[in-house]
């Protein structure tokens, strides 16, 4: 009875070690758009959400994450 539990956590032990080293080996695909590491993060002046300056709703000196938040503020 040992010795089959030996041989399955043995089997086991080496099917996780194969399958982590096949992981470690295959090129990460991600769908994520590649994002830029120097990107400017600015906050809301409504709700305190950082976002990307690109993204963000800028009027005048303040800016917001969305254009409700930016509508209910004035």
């Amino acid at each position: 009875m040992f010795r089959i539990f030996l041989v399955l956590v043995l089997l086991a032990v080496s099917l996780y070690a194969v399958r982590f080293w096949l992981n470690s080996r295959a090129k990460p695909t991600s769908r994520l758009p590649k994002q830029q590491h120097n990107q400017k993060i600015v906050s809301c002046e409504l709700c305190d959400l950082h976002v990307p300056v690109q993204d963000a709703i800028i009027i005048g000196d303040k800016t917001f994450c969305s254009l409700e938040h930016a509508k209910s503020h004035n």
